[in-house]
């Protein structure tokens, strides 16, 4: 295979060495996207059996959804739910909206499926005092969900139209078929309240949604899956397979490598303990990898050369990478082009002095299409350095276009926080971003035509940021000169009231 080599890091070290640190100047670089020592083998003989992984949770009985709160959590935003926590309570209700308290500093979870009586489009509607939000999958995998409506600021009680996002875009359902659905609420100071109700098709509107609606979402074994040991697999070719419920250990070479395979999917898995990266994906298509769990490899998921999309990294966890350099992300994409691709819900943490990342989740070359753009949405980071160079999520890199960057949190991520470096119709919105002061820290978020590759019609809008750079000044936000202000940059909150705890304490769960 051949190595690409790129001279952004060379150049870097030259410009470090005339960074003003008192003033908010960012001296970054491209990432790069060095294929490095790892080979494909050809291995058109080895087939894989499907198998099975543990559920996450199974489907009960019916009539009842599962209500989960922790009390003392303080905040008003979803953010803080500390859904990788034990609750402090578990109770059933019969509908879409328990009882309305006087209680203070409590966060909420309710987690059902849902029975559509008729085919069609259904809309949803949340109300929440202080904020709540509706997550709905695509079938009966919690995997699949995506947000659909929610609520930034208070509500009175089934007050439906306060916030226009308090209503969901209209839902096509199957009926009888049963959808998994997550409903989050965060109460601060005053009385709480949390009501879900839909309109059907036939324009009935549920207030709230009731039992008659509604399965049991009984919680499963997923974190804590017993492995089946496995060889390293090198697959050629390959489609229409499904891996999981395995344990790959040890060695120099890529745990799983996909060469020119589609409509395989990896779920439910451990990779661990390598000098190379847990999953390499070359010249494939349509591979899902989600829900398995990442933990001392070099890269957790690097895929490569790809013109035909539908690469979907998503609920993962991950934990110290390793690198080093150019490796060292959670998730790389390298040339990845085309539609239906996403690196979402995934939560990964880098732990000084046992890690040593570059970025978390890095788009190196890669583009969505306009219809589809590729998504990078929801993920939970915490931790990088001590590389001068990394932090957390990096698109635009050397090029690539309609890549959306939306409702990630990041804490103390590395040098950096979120970056535009380059590319078209690129999105960063509605994020978190904090970092403390640390030896290698710079700035929050920054937008910077990096190597000539110019940014056009970008967005970076909505993110609240609060971040210090290595001598304690806070460096929230940069514009490069040789770059145009990007849409949406003024409805930013630089220097905002965040702090290390938008992150729940405990946020990797699987072992």
């Amino acid at each position: 295979m051949k190595t690409i080599a790129f001279s952004s890091k060379v150049e870097q070290a030259i410009g470090l060495l005339l960074v003003i640190i008192l003033s908010p100047v960012l001296i970054s670089c491209t990432k790069d996207g060095t294929v490095s020592s790892e080979s494909v083998t050809d291995s058109k003989s080895k087939q894989l059996a499907v198998t099975n992984v543990a559920a996450v949770g199974t489907i009960g009985a019916a009539g009842n959804a599962l209500y989960e709160v922790w009390t003392k959590v303080t905040g008003n935003d979803v953010a803080q739910v500390p859904q990788s926590a034990t609750p402090t309570t578990s109770t059933q209700l019969t509908t879409l909206e328990p009882a309305t308290t006087g209680a203070t500093d409590y966060a909420a979870r309710i987690r059902a499926y849902v029975i559509p009586p008729t085919t069609g489009n259904y809309t949803f509607w949340i109300a929440a005092d202080d904020s709540g939000e509706i997550w709905l999958s695509k079938n009966d995998n919690p995997a699949t969900k995506t947000k659909i409506a929610f609520t930034l600021s208070w509500t009175n009680l089934r007050q439906w139209t306060k916030f226009a996002s308090q209503k969901s875009a209209p839902v096509a359902l199957t009926a009888g078929q049963k959808y998994y659905m997550e409903v989050l609420h965060k109460q601060g100071g005053g009385g709480g309240n949390l009501s879900v109700q839909w309109t059907l098709p036939n324009g009935t509107v549920e207030t709230p949604i009731p039992a008659s609606r509604l399965a049991t979402y009984v919680p499963g074994a997923g974190d804590n899956t017993i492995y089946t040991p496995s060889a390293v697999l090198n697959l050629y070719g390959q489609h229409d397979i499904t891996i999981s419920g395995k344990l790959f250990s040890g060695g120099d070479l890529p745990l799983i490598t996909l060469t020119n395979c589609y409509n395989i999917k990896i779920t439910g898995n451990k990779f661990a303990n390598s000098s190379k990266v847990g999953i390499y994906l070359y010249n494939s298509k349509n591979i899902t990898i989600e829900n398995n769990f990442f933990t001392l490899v070099s890269t957790g998921v690097y895929a490569e050369r790809t013109e035909s999309g539908g690469i979907v990294v998503n609920n993962n966890q991950f934990l110290n990478m390793k690198g080093p350099f150019p490796r060292g992300q959670f998730v790389q994409f390298n040339n990845v082009r085309g539609p239906g691709s996403s690196v979402s819900y995934n939560k990964g943490e880098n732990i000084l002095g046992q890690s040593y990342p570059e970025d978390g989740i890095s788009m190196y070359e890669s583009s969505g299409t306009a219809a589809s753009p590729t998504k990078i949405v929801g993920n939970w980071i915490r931790g990088g350095g001590p590389s001068a160079s990394g932090g957390g999520v990096m698109i635009g890199d050397r090029g690539g276009s309609y890549l959306t960057a939306t409702d990630n949190i990041l804490v103390d991520p590395g040098e950096y926080g979120m970056a535009i470096a380059g590319g078209d119709h690129n999105v960063v919105s509605n994020n978190m971003i904090y970092g403390k002061q640390q030896s290698f820290t710079n700035v929050g978020l920054y937008i910077n035509d990096i190597g000539g590759f110019k940014t056009t019609n970008c967005t970076m809008a909505n993110n609240k940021v609060r971040y210090f750079n290595k001598v304690n000044y806070m460096n929230n936000a940069w514009i490069s000169p040789n770059s145009g202000k990007p849409a949406g940059w003024d409805t930013n909150i630089f220097g905002a009231n965040i702090d290390a705890s938008i992150l729940p304490a405990v946020i990797i769960t699987k072992k």
